[in-house]
């Protein structure tokens, strides 16, 4: 596997990794185990990221985030295979999924269940679209890995700049403005087809709350990007 993402070579590690590894040592369920077969090839694990590979400092809750490039059978391969993989695995995780010679970026968004150390909570997934191989690209920025990890999730998902360490509350607005969005869509509409007007004011008393919410909402994101 070349250096697709033009990372250091003290990062490279280039190693395929046996489908039958996530079965010893992961809870596969039989349809799980069905979805390694029909739908991957193989995995590579392409890159560690660590602090002595990229002369960064980590944490207790980071200490490697690897790269895996996993080549498809399919392109409409469903993600929750590699949710599975992300919930079990001890390291923070990007997945490159390849199929004919595209590819698209992969990452969940995660965080430890508890203070073990034993298992993640996904909070969110984020997907870029599928490219050209050649216009694949996600840049390692920061002098943490936690940094590194949170620009990775914002290349992908599209949120742009933002402070440090803030990447867990804007995911949580994100969340919160799409519900909040869909609930004032839902009102706007009961609001124009209520043939009552007593029933029409209150429901544009409860439209206008929404908007004042969703704007609340809107105004805490913009302080949190730089």
């Amino acid at each position: 596997m070349d250096n697709i993402l033009h990372y250091p070579q003290s990062t490279i590690v280039n190693r395929v990794v046996p489908k039958t590894m996530f079965y010893k040592f992961m809870e596969v369920s039989p349809r799980m185990k069905t979805r390694f077969v029909n739908d991957v090839v193989n995995i590579t694990w392409l890159y560690k990221l660590s602090a002595s590979s990229l002369n960064v400092t980590d944490t207790a809750d980071m200490k490697e985030i690897e790269v895996f490039v996993v080549n498809l059978k399919q392109p409409d391969c469903p993600t929750d295979l590699f949710t599975f993989i992300d919930t079990n695995m001890p390291h923070h995780i990007v997945f490159v999924l390849v199929h004919d010679n595209h590819a698209m970026l992969l990452i969940n968004f995660k965080e430890w269940a508890d203070d073990t150390h034993e298992k993640f909570r996904i909070r969110q997934a984020f997907a870029s679209p599928w490219m050209a191989m050649d216009e694949l690209s996600l840049t390692i920025q920061g002098q943490s890995l936690p940094r590194i990890y949170e620009n990775f999730v914002a290349q992908v998902s599209g949120i742009g700049e933002h402070k440090a360490g803030s990447m867990a509350e804007i995911v949580s607005l994100r969340k919160q403005i799409a519900t909040v969005e869909i609930e004032l869509q839902s009102l706007e509409k009961r609001m124009r087809k209520e043939p009552q007007l007593d029933r029409q004011l209150a429901l544009n008393k409860q439209v206008k709350a929404k908007r004042k919410a969703l704007e609340e909402l809107k105004q805490k994101m913009e302080e949190l990007s730089v």
